[in-house]
């Protein structure tokens, strides 16, 4: 059975869908089946494995429009397989938001999870109704929080709003944890901002910190994984961290 996490934040750039991406690249080169879900009607996620969905490709804004066969929905790529986005998925969310539309997604993706190792879910940066589904969906969530004064002011909020999707809709969802990302060790705002969390968070903070690395920017430019692009990188070496930590605590 598989294990399903949402990554979610509700501000943006603050490296989520770098960490689906590094995340399900890891799983998968550690022999895990992975799906990855792009919930995201930017498509950053899909992009960036080289999933440029045109008008008439079929994504999950199609899953969730018409349901049937999950599988025949999905993309294999070297990363696992995907079930892609783009900028069409913005125009199910007026459907998604009657009667039980947060739950779909998990009923229709539900007889897949015995054919994965792990399901991630990439999230909008907004708490809308994507970002519901996914939580509903999820047994586990990840909040990637970049260091900055802002990004950690709204954690707080961030994080009472995920309790109140765990009552409504899914009582079984756990934090997995908050992922600093963009961290800088040369600088002292990340040293305080490391400490920071570590005192409000303790054992909610995971103990992986990815840092600052521009070939993670360049390995999606080039639509590779950063195992790929840059094996000896930072980068690299920051991912097969997290995938350690999420597969043996």
């Amino acid at each position: 059975m598989a294990r399903k996490i949402a990554l979610t934040n509700q501000k943006g750039g603050v490296g989520k869908t770098t960490a689906a991406l590094g995340l399900a690249g890891g799983l998968t080169r550690r022999g895990k089946r992975v799906l990855l879900v792009d919930l995201d009607a930017q498509g950053n996620a899909s992009a960036s494995l080289g999933l440029i969905i045109g008008a008439d490709g079929r994504t999950v804004k199609d899953l969730l429009a018409e349901g049937g066969n999950p599988s025949d929905y999905l993309v294999a790529t070297g990363e696992g397989d995907v079930l892609p986005a783009n900028n069409a998925l913005k125009d199910i969310e007026p459907f998604l938001h009657r009667d039980d539309g947060v739950r779909r997604l998990k009923k229709l993706l539900a007889p897949l999870e015995r054919s994965y190792d792990f399901m991630l879910y990439d999230c909008p940066p907004s708490i809308n109704v994507f970002t519901r589904s996914a939580l509903a969906a999820a047994d586990e969530v990840i909040v990637p929080v970049e260091v900055g004064f802002f990004a950690i002011l709204g954690l707080k909020q961030l994080l009472e709003e995920i309790e109140g999707i765990r009552k409504e809709y899914n009582r079984a969802l756990k934090l997995r944890g908050v992922l600093l990302s963009k961290f800088d060790r040369r600088t002292v705002l990340s040293d305080q901002i490391l400490q920071v969390l570590r005192d409000d968070l303790g054992e909610r903070l995971l103990r992986t910190a990815i840092r600052v690395n521009v070939d993670l920017v360049k390995a999606q430019i080039a639509q590779k994984s950063i195992f790929d692009y840059s094996p000896r990188s930072a980068g690299t070496e920051d991912f097969w961290a997290l995938t350690e930590e999420i597969l043996n605590g």
